[in-house]
């Protein structure tokens, strides 16, 4: 496969998985907002969400103050976000349009329509904190429609291999941040964890990601609390949004790509590494070394593997 074309797959799927995260992070904050927060922690979980997502300093360049309706319209429909929502989608279906040969016809319908419905219907409005549960269920039910497509008609090649990495090294890296924002939110004081404020906005952020049943499924139906969580949300391989589910989908992956190219690659070394690693853990230790450490150090080794596997795929800076 020609690294142009494996390059639009894998950033088609990650562009689309990026449109599901951002309005989830979204979810996050606005229910948690309607709930009372810690006097020690962050004041604005709006503010905490662009933390999160990396682009406070670049709201602010722009905008100057915080304010929720911003940045809700900034994560969702501002061009002048590469990361918006609206783009995400845009740039999905541009790079499908430029390898419609590679995809099903059925893929490009779905990336195509949800692309259409997004201008058509949501580019008027109006009172956007209050349509905003309407428009993060449209564009989680458009992503599941995208994502159904490539599963269920997509060949398993080496095509499929990169939809599904575009898929998972952009899941790993939002389930991170997603987790860390409880942790701004709760910054600096630890008093509050394990408290019933701490345990419902746990709740909350299952709600948002879709894992609350799951949850109450894989530990029985019991309270939830700090160190269930860190356990179900990293290192729980039934959750298919734990940060141990989305590296071994890359490491399959890249396995197959391995095997299929006939060549090795630092990436995949590198993420066998951080899965054996995973493994070994678990939520007492990771409280150990501290979530946010923890979580931080995840974010940059994954990126680092998704910069050698670029290199490898896509620029060809790897033998």
């Amino acid at each position: 496969m020609l690294s142009r074309t494996a390059e639009n797959l894998f950033w088609s799927a990650r562009y689309i998985e990026r449109a599901d995260s951002l309005a989830r992070l979204l979810e996050v904050g606005y229910r948690i907002s309607l709930i009372p927060n810690t006097e020690a922690g962050y004041n604005n979980e709006w503010e905490s969400i662009l933390e999160t997502s990396g682009i406070k300093n670049q709201f602010l360049k722009k905008y100057k103050t915080i304010s929720k309706e911003k940045i809700i319209f900034y994560l969702l429909f501002d061009l002048e976000n590469p990361s918006s929502v609206k783009n995400c989608i845009t740039s999905a279906r541009e790079n499908i349009r430029m390898v419609r040969t590679a995809v099903t016809l059925e893929v490009w319908n779905a990336i195509n329509s949800s692309f259409h419905e997004l201008d058509k219907n949501l580019r008027d409005t109006k009172n956007i904190l209050k349509e905003l549960p309407e428009i993060i269920e449209w564009i989680k039910k458009q992503v599941n429609l995208i994502r159904g497509t490539i599963l269920n008609t997509q060949l398993i090649n080496d095509g499929y291999d990169f939809l599904i990495l575009g898929t998972y090294f952009e899941r790993a890296d939002f389930t991170a941040r997603i987790i860390n924002v409880k942790y701004f939110i709760l910054l600096p004081s630890i008093n509050y964890v394990g408290s019933d404020i701490d345990n419902f906005q746990w709740s909350l952020m299952l709600r948002s990601i879709s894992s609350f049943r799951a949850f109450k499924w894989a530990y029985g139906g019991q309270d939830i609390n700090y160190i269930k969580i860190i356990d179900f949300l990293i290192l729980n391989m039934t959750c298919p949004r734990s940060l141990i589910f989305s590296v071994e989908k890359i490491h399959h992956h890249l396995d197959r790509l391995n095997k299929f190219y006939k060549q090795n690659s630092t990436s995949k070394k590198k993420i066998e590494f951080m899965y054996k690693n995973l493994k070994n853990l678990s939520a007492n230790k990771i409280t150990d070394i501290g979530l946010h450490e923890f979580l931080k150090s995840f974010i940059e080794e994954i990126n680092f593997v998704y910069k050698k596997f670029e290199q490898k795929y896509f620029f060809g800076l790897e033998k």
